[in-house]
């Protein structure tokens, strides 16, 4: 071998170590890169704000709780216009090094969802205010009546006063979910009631001709709830399906003879006799001329003693709970429906002045303040005043003057 190619052959040899020396060390850098990355865990945090308050072990099983908070104040079949979370929801990767202590992780998704929709249990104060009754305050809170006087044991919830105070309960949600979306349901369409006179009854009489029949419609509505409760709605659209019928009632015209409407009045006045021995028919004060709401409910409280009669409307001879309400109007020089649910126009209770309307289901009655209202209870009973939600829960208020 020449000198030349001598040094060509020691020559290839170095670069041939050089080479094996370079991979031997890029293969142990990539061995300790291997090991020092497979040497921690990635976690997924759920963050209501800068609050962890549950941690999953993938990003799928953290979006999946996140996804059921905001779902859960969803309308089945809505479509959903947006969602927003206030404080914010997030999620958050955390690294933990496998020789640090791993976190405790959420196994429960639903359970997790669940104690972030709850929230915190709070025992607010309720102070009771001018017109309030216990069935108000119920409604409003989302409590029921048992569980309001479990709360206030030794509290006589029928007569609560002005000022009076009241412990309630209440979940206090960790995030306040806002939706907004689109809504498409069916609704009742409420019939009418009409009145027509007639000559072949008497005038304190009356006779439902025709029975009302509710129609229904399809009614599109943009909602915005909170936590599930309607804050807002505008509707978008309607259709009726199927209209309403009207209820006719027809009201009496004929006037009674004169010794048929004496012996009445004796007989109403003396508990059914009708002798020469009998008291003098009661007086009453004449209905006002110019009334307002509290003229006419003055008016309705002298009618106290008097009887109920189903299906009458007189004040004297007696009255059903809705023919009382619908006398006591006429004989003022109004006029409203026999059944007047639907009379004048809507309130909410916190507004209720003396001679406004109060609506039950199935009963009706004249507010005369104070949370108390004057109206036709049953036969048992008859016409008397008693605090307001005696016959179960307000509905509606109506006013009429």
């Amino acid at each position: 071998m020449s000198f030349l190619d001598e040094v060509k052959s020691k020559r290839y040899a170095v670069i041939v170590l050089a080479v094996l020396i370079i991979g031997v060390i890029t293969t142990t850098l990539g061995a300790a890169t291997v090991t020092a990355y497979a040497a921690t865990t990635d976690y997924y945090a759920v963050k209501i704000g800068d609050e962890t308050v549950a941690v999953t072990g993938t990003q799928e099983e953290a979006n999946a709780i996140i996804d059921g908070v905001k779902n859960h104040y969803v309308t089945e079949g809505a479509e959903v216009l947006s969602i927003k979370c206030d404080p914010v929801m997030t999620t958050e990767v955390m690294s933990v090094k496998k020789s640090d202590e791993a976190p405790t992780l959420t196994i429960n998704l639903v359970g997790a969802i669940d104690s972030i929709i709850t929230g915190n249990e709070e025992t607010v104060t309720y102070t009771v205010e001018s017109g309030d009754t216990v069935w108000d305050i119920a409604s409003d809170s989302g409590f029921t009546v048992s569980e309001i006087q479990e709360m206030n044991e030794g509290v006589d919830l029928e007569g609560l006063y002005p000022g009076d105070t009241l412990k309630l309960s209440e979940n206090k949600p960790l995030v306040n979910v806002t939706v907004e979306q689109k809504v498409t349901s069916e609704r009742e369409v409420p019939f009418e009631t009409v009145t027509k006179e007639s000559d072949e009854l008497y005038e304190d009489e009356t006779k439902v001709e025709t029975e009302g029949e509710k129609g229904s419609e399809i009614v599109t509505e943009q909602v915005v709830t909170v936590n599930g409760k309607v804050t807002s709605t505008t509707e978008l659209s309607s259709e009726v399906t199927k209209e309403p019928v009207d209820k006719v009632v027809l009201e009496g015209t004929k006037e009674r003879p004169a010794a048929v409407a004496q012996t009445q009045t004796a007989a109403a006045t003396t508990g059914g006799s009708s002798s020469a021995s009998s008291e003098p028919a009661k007086s009453y004060a004449s209905a006002p001329s110019n009334p307002n709401g509290a003229a006419i409910a003055s008016f309705a409280c002298q009618f106290v003693g008097n009887p109920y009669v189903y299906g009458g409307a007189s004040l004297t001879n007696g009255a059903d709970c809705s023919g009382f309400v619908y006398a006591v109007y006429k004989a003022c020089g109004i006029s409203i429906p026999r059944v007047p649910t639907a009379a004048g126009y809507g309130i909410s209770y916190s507004q209720a002045q003396p001679g406004d309307i109060l609506v039950y289901p199935g009963h009706v009655s004249i507010y005369i303040g104070g949370g108390r209202e004057v109206h036709a209870v049953n036969p048992r009973i008859g016409i008397t005043i008693t605090n307001v939600g005696y016959v179960g829960p307000v509905v509606g208020v109506r006013r009429i003057a």
